[in-house]
């Protein structure tokens, strides 16, 4: 592995993820410089504050490259463009991935979960699902434990790691024994050079594999059923039957594979989450876990335990008959559509908006007519969510979130459900898509009735 040539390497980005790549460097003896442009103060960095192996350059970037560095390690929310990693790159050194540098340190095999939405609930699934299965699990990556964090500990766990556009972009030797690409929309366009860039990113996740391993693709969604890996390929569907992989029959999903019988994996009933897009969630959970050794007989008492995870369609109240639902981790058009989809027709009371990632609100358009009784708009996307769909559906402009909730708590009526899906990201009012969601479920918890 690169790692052990390493003397001195640089970790730019010192959050969740960089801090841990900082402490796993240090327990292999490499110095580091840790960057970043925030200052100090608002930085958490414990123990590597004080480590005399540890150089800190905090509160802008450095305008040169400190001397003697042999790598450099990038947090997810990391720019690639940045001077300091086009400098990297002129001179020929390596720029890697946090998930990368630890992968080169596992005692046990991964599981990558990728696509544009549904990511975080699949991993936290895939790993509930191996757990009844008896098998040791880590779940980790972009869901919010580093797997840099994870390296240390016994031989033999099964690493379920989500993993975003970010990291699979800065991944070079990273080869997961399963890997699953859920689906693929429009997102992060402000971050990479394009849709095809974004894609290509995605796709990244099954560059190592070889035929031992197993790729696990939704045959409902063109571009990822066009996919072509060099892994023993396994698709789930909703609308069709498959040949290997796993699809709806009736309401059991059932696996099927060349020459052997098909078998029940489980049915609708098994599963605690509702929606269409989390039946998809778990027939990829199913199908990854089954790629790892899991023989599927404790899959519908876990589906059943399992209740999601926060902001995610999670409903949060019910004021008079109008329920409430916190579904701010819906950043992009996408994951907002497929949120809509499972309510019922003309009854949705939708808050949206936030800081746009680079789609077009027209894409909304011809589902917020069918489902949406009024839009309530907030942060830096209302003025362009509010030219697209005001002659569709009634809009207001909200000055934010307290607004939003107040009007929205005054119109609707009992059968009505207010939706805060804000298909952008958050950071224009907060500081993540859970503070978000935790301000609206406080807001939803101090209305009256």
């Amino acid at each position: 592995m690169e790692a052990e040539k390493w003397n001195r390497a640089l970790v730019y980005g010192l959050g969740i993820s960089g801090k841990a790549a900082a402490r796993l460097l240090r327990t292999r003896a490499v110095a580091v410089v840790g960057v970043d442009r925030r200052a100090a103060e608002d930085l958490d960095l414990g123990d590597l504050a004080d480590d005399p192996g540890v150089e800190l350059h905090l509160g802008r970037e450095p305008d040169v490259l400190p001397a003697g560095i042999d790598a450099i390690v990038i947090s997810p929310g990391v720019p690639p463009g940045q001077p300091l990693l086009q400098a990297a790159r002129r001179a020929h050194l390596p720029v890697v991935a946090e998930v990368e540098l630890a992968s080169w340190y596992l005692n046990g095999p991964v599981v990558g979960i990728t696509g544009s939405n549904g990511k975080s609930t699949t991993t936290a699934l895939t790993g509930e699902l191996l757990r009844a299965s008896g098998f040791d699990v880590e779940v980790c990556g972009n869901i919010g434990v580093p797997l840099s964090a994870c390296v240390d500990g016994k031989a033999g766990r099964v690493f379920v790691t989500e993993l975003s556009s970010f990291q699979l972009e800065g991944i070079d030797q990273l080869r997961p024994r399963a890997a699953g690409l859920l689906n693929l929309a429009a997102d992060h366009l402000d971050w990479h050079a394009g849709r095809e860039a974004y894609f290509a990113a995605k796709k990244a996740l099954f560059r190592n594999q070889t035929a031992d391993d197993s790729a696990v693709l939704n045959a409902d969604d063109p571009r990822v059923a066009a996919l072509t890996v060099e892994a023993h390929r396994r698709v789930f569907s909703r609308k069709a039957a498959v040949e290997d992989g796993c699809y709806v029959e009736g309401d059991t999903v059932v696996e099927v594979a060349p020459d052997e019988a098909p078998r029940a994996l489980f049915s609708r009933d098994d599963l605690a989450l509702e929606g269409e897009h989390n039946l998809e969630n778990a027939m990829a959970a199913a199908l990854l876990s089954r790629a790892m050794g899991a023989d599927g007989s404790a899959f519908p008492a876990a589906l059943t335990r399992f209740r999601g995870l926060p902001h995610r369609v999670e409903q949060v109240g019910d004021r008079r008959g109008v329920k409430w639902i916190d579904d701010s981790k819906a950043t992009n058009f996408a994951a907002t559509l497929r949120s809509l989809e499972g309510l019922p027709d003309n009854r949705v009371h939708l808050i949206l908006g936030g800081r746009n990632k680079g789609g077009d609100p027209a894409a909304l358009a011809q589902v917020a007519g069918r489902k949406v009784k009024r839009v309530y708009l907030v942060g830096e996307a209302a003025e362009g969510f509010g030219r697209v769909l005001s002659d569709i559906v009634p809009c207001e402009r909200a000055g934010g979130l307290s607004q939003a909730v107040d009007s929205a708590g005054r119109r609707a009526v009992e059968g009505d459900v207010v939706l805060l899906s804000p298909a952008c990201a958050s950071f224009d009012q907060y500081g993540s898509f859970s503070e978000r969601g935790d301000h609206f479920q406080q807001l939803v918890g101090a209305l009256n009735g």
